[in-house]
């Protein structure tokens, strides 16, 4: 009777006391010493990885051009190797009639961009020139090698320190075809592009794309902290640590959606 009598005529109530276990009774702590590793940044050189590298490892763009007769020389054994338009002696594969001429015709359709006023990034397939053949055709010759592994393959073997010259010409437009078919060829294309230093093969910034190798840096620090709470259990992380690790999550597992205007030159 009395406390509705209270609550009607507006009196104030009295403060309840904050449980031992609420976060108003927990301010955070301290920073224990030897939690978080001095050289964490400098050991596993975090800012040139996440920042400095995606934007001084860009390959130069280069304007199409049909493939000089030394760089179909370079390319024509890693096609026959996987049977693409070419077969090696012995070995299943396809055969086509011109091989050369329908990897010019993915080359230029993967380096066509869309302009500013439809938003930016790679064309699509259905702008290639007729002069170039069907462009269903065309896509699905380039779908069916990347399955077949040849874009990586040639992104490891212009990545090469002793990679011919004529080999090295058309990075540009490999990583082009690399980006392309970033969805058929999964985190494995990612994770290479990324290692390789070509970071024109990745179809947005690197920071916005799923990093695994950065999982595998923190996670053992997360394990730390998590079995340092455990043993106690009054204790609070400080924010700037919180912020730190919600962070390093965040890039670690990239964006779920990566706008087409966001890739490369």
């Amino acid at each position: 009777m009395l406390c509705s009598r209270a609550r009607r005529s507006g009196a104030a109530r009295m403060p309840r006391r904050p449980s031992a276990r609420s976060p108003a009774a927990l301010p955070p702590s301290p920073l224990p010493p030897g939690l978080l590793p001095p050289d964490l940044l400098r050991r596993h050189a975090l800012w040139r990885r996440l920042y400095l590298d995606p934007l001084t490892k860009l390959t130069p763009p280069a304007p199409w051009a049909p493939l000089s007769d030394a760089e179909w020389e370079a390319l024509a054994p890693h096609l026959a190797a996987l049977g693409c338009g070419l077969a090696a002696p012995g070995r299943a594969g396809e055969r086509m009639a011109d091989p050369r001429g329908r990897l010019d015709a993915i080359f230029r359709a993967v380096t066509l961009k869309r302009s500013n006023a439809e938003g930016g990034g790679r064309a699509a397939w259905s702008a290639l020139p007729a002069a170039f053949g069907r462009h269903g055709t065309v896509a699905r010759s380039y779908r069916r090698w990347a399955h077949r592994g040849l874009w990586l393959r040639l992104l490891e073997a212009v990545a090469q320190p002793g990679a011919p010259a004529a080999l090295r010409a058309i990075t540009h437009r490999l990583c082009c075809a690399v980006r392309r078919g970033i969805r058929l060829m999964g985190l494995r294309a990612i994770l290479l592009a990324r290692r390789l230093g070509l970071f024109s093969a990745l179809p947005a910034p690197s920071q916005y794309l799923p990093d695994p190798d950065l999982s595998a840096i923190y996670t053992p620090l997360l394990l730390r902290i998590a079995h340092f709470r455990r043993a106690h259990p009054h204790w609070r992380a400080p924010p700037g640590l919180r912020l730190l690790l919600q962070q390093m999550h965040r890039l670690a597992g990239g964006r779920t959606r990566i706008p087409r205007g966001w890739e490369p030159a």
